[in-house]
Parts: structure tokens; C-alpha cells; sequence
């Protein structure tokens, strides 16, 4: 600020007018007593005009803290909404277990909204169909995507930034969640089959080719995935946790269970009962191991000789999860009994199984 020239004021510029301000310096006024109650003479010196231009200027920056606030509530970008975390309720999609909301990165996750204040990317919702703005329950939404932030806003108390879809369908949401799932913290393999089960179950998608088609994943995942969610539940029960079943465990698990059933079950049975519960890695070794034993004790018993008379041999071979193969010598069948033979088979097949 230049200093005064002879004979002018000094010049200070206040927010929100366009010409400066001039303050005149002059000869100090009187000391004039105010009585209780009167106002205050207007200053008539250079220093007490700055210093009621210092109030006004500090009235000035609580009203630009007022703006700046209306600011940060407009920043919400168009089709966004602050919305209480009560009144969101789950998809029946959902596919989070609620072990993910125990884990480190979800702590991370909790510890970084709190610090920003909100959530920084919003989730989507839906309006909840059926449900007025005066539910019994309060619900209004329902959730698309954004799980773990709708969770972590709730346990802090906090509105969650959301975008509200009206137009969405059941398959679109599916998709969107699943496709939002992997751009963050992915789901664990048993969460995938579970989700991709159900989604099949309903009929939400033709097929498991389709539905990895429209959620953009190989289906040789989705395969995998399936075969988790598949698995009998002692064995997910032999996991401390479900999430924990690794994507590269989904097929050998499998296999174990259909090469010796009841040896993996027992197992899963045994390692589910002990205290504390041992890692992921060492229950599936232990499953594994229960599987190959049983198969090299048996070997020399998947193969069955079946003598047909003279030196005709015919052979049963007992295979994986209990198939069974007959393989019958030429000639050992003549063309015109196949339907006999087929009967007969048909009939001590339901013998068996009514026996059993």
C-alpha cells in the first residue's frame, strides 16, 4: 500500500466493493464520555475508521466461511445426493460376507473417510421399491454399489455421498456392482460363487458364460468360483473364514471331495473342532492330504475283474466321485438282448439304491 500524498487519505480496498475506500486522517475528536446505553460515535480518526474496517473485514471472512461450507455442498455433482446410511438397505444381490467388514483394508478404508469428512467416491442407490419417504423402518434406498463406504459413513456417523438411479434393473445392477466390486477391493473367491450361484439360480443370466460375458470376467473364473460356492459346508466350515478360500485352492478341493468324500468331510470335521483354528493354508493342506491317502490305500481296488464264463473278462472300473464304467468283451452281449440287458441293469440299480 503507497503511503499518502500531502493532503489525501489512504486508500484500502474491502471485499466486496468495487472503489476503495479513502480515510482522511484528522486531528483527534474530543474525548466524549458515552453514557450507559448510547451509541458509540462514529470514529473520526485515521485509526478508528481501520479499526471498525478491520471488524467489518472480520464479519467478512465468517461469512466467506458460510459461503465456502454452501460451496462444498454444491460440489456434489449433478444426480448426487447426502443421504443417512439408515435408510439404505442391502440388495438381495449383496455379495459381501460380513467377515469384509472386519478386515485391514476396510479399517483403512473407515480411517480414510473419517479423515476427508465423507465418503470421496460416491456409492449408487436405487429407490427402494414399494417403500414411501415414511417407511416404518426409515428405508428409502437400495444400495447398488458401495457396500464397505455405506458401512464405514454408518459407523461414523457420517451422510454418504450417493448417485440415485431410478432406471435401473435387477441384471444392470448386478453387473455394475460386480464390475464396481473389482475396480476396488475384490470380492474372495467363495463371495464370487455365492453371488455368481445365486445370480444363475434365478435366472438373472442364461447362463455361467453369459454372466461372465456381461460382468467382463473369464469364465474359467467364473467356473472356479462355482465349484467354491459348491463345496459341501464342512469344508467352508474347516475355514476360519469363507474369504479365505483361495481361487487357486477351488479345484483340488473339489477333486479331493469327489475322489474320498467321507475322508475329506472327516477332516473338514476334525480341523473345524480344534482351538485355535489352524491357517487357511495348512486346513487345505490337511484336506488334500486326507483325499490322497485314501486314493493310494485303494488303487489296487478301482479296477474290477467281472468273469463272463469261459475266458471272457469283462472289466468295472470305479472312477472319480463314484462313476462306474462296465466295459463288456465282443461278442459277450448279442444285439437282440440290449433291452434285456438295459432292464436288468435299470432294475439292481433301484434295488440298490432302495437297499441303501
Amino acid at each position: 500500500m503507497a503511503g499518502p500524498k500531502k493532503g489525501q487519505g489512504i486508500a484500502f480496498k474491502i471485499p466486496g466493493q468495487d472503489a476503495p475506500v479513502e480515510v482522511h486522517p484528522a486531528h483527534p475528536a474530543p474525548d466524549v464520555s458515552t453514557a450507559a446505553g448510547a451509541v458509540p460515535a462514529a470514529p473520526r480518526t485515521g485509526v478508528g475508521m481501520l479499526s471498525r474496517l478491520i471488524a467489518g473485514v472480520q464479519a467478512d471472512t465468517e461469512a466467506v466461511s458460510r459461503l465456502e461450507a454452501e460451496v462444498e455442498r454444491l460440489k456434489l455433482q449433478a444426480g448426487e445426493q447426502l443421504i443417512d446410511p439408515r435408510q439404505i438397505v442391502a440388495t438381495r444381490w449383496a455379495d459381501r460376507h460380513p467377515d469384509s467388514f472386519k478386515s485391514a483394508a476396510f479399517v483403512e478404508l473407515k480411517r480414510e473417510i473419517e479423515s476427508a469428512g465423507a465418503n470421496v467416491q460416491p456409492i449408487k442407490v436405487r429407490p427402494l421399491r414399494g417403500a414411501g419417504p415414511e417407511s416404518a423402518d426409515g428405508a428409502r434406498f437400495e444400495l447398488v454399489y458401495g457396500s464397505r463406504r455405506t458401512r464405514a459413513c454408518l459407523e461414523l456417523g457420517l451422510p454418504v455421498r450417493a448417485v440415485v438411479d431410478k432406471d435401473i434393473d435387477d441384471q444392470a445392477l448386478y453387473v455394475q456392482m460386480q464390475r464396481e466390486n473389482r475396480g476396488r477391493a475384490n470380492l474372495s473367491a467363495w463371495e464370487q460363487g455365492v453371488s455368481y450361484h445365486k445370480a444363475l439360480a434365478e435366472g438373472l443370466f442364461p447362463s455361467a458364460r453369459r454372466l461372465a460375458e456381461q460382468i467382463g470376467v473369464d469364465h474359467s473364473n467364473v467356473a472356479k468360483a462355482l465349484r467354491v460356492a459348491e463345496l459341501p459346508q464342512e469344508i467352508v466350515g474347516a475355514f476360519r473364514s469363507p474369504v479365505e478360500i483361495q481361487f487357486r485352492w477351488a479345484v483340488a478341493l473339489d477333486k479331493a471331495h469327489q475322489r474320498a468324500p467321507e475322508a475329506v468331510l472327516s477332516a473338514a470335521r476334525k480341523v473345524a473342532g480344534q482351538s485355535p483354528r489352524p491357517a487357511a493354508a495348512e486346513v487345505f493342506r490337511a484336506l488334500s492330504a486326507a483325499a490322497g491317502a485314501t486314493s493310494e490305500g485303494t488303487a489296487d481296488e478301482a479296477t474290477r475283474t467281472l468273469a463272463l464264463g469261459g475266458s471272457k473278462r469283462g472289466v468295472i472300473r470305479y472312477g472319480k466321485g463314484g462313476a462306474v464304467t462296465v466295459e463288456l468283451p465282443r461278442g459277450a452281449l448279442a444285439p437282440g438282448r440290449r433291452e434285456a440287458f438295459e432292464s436288468g441293469l435299470r432294475t439292481l440299480l433301484s434295488e440298490l439304491h432302495q437297499a441303501s
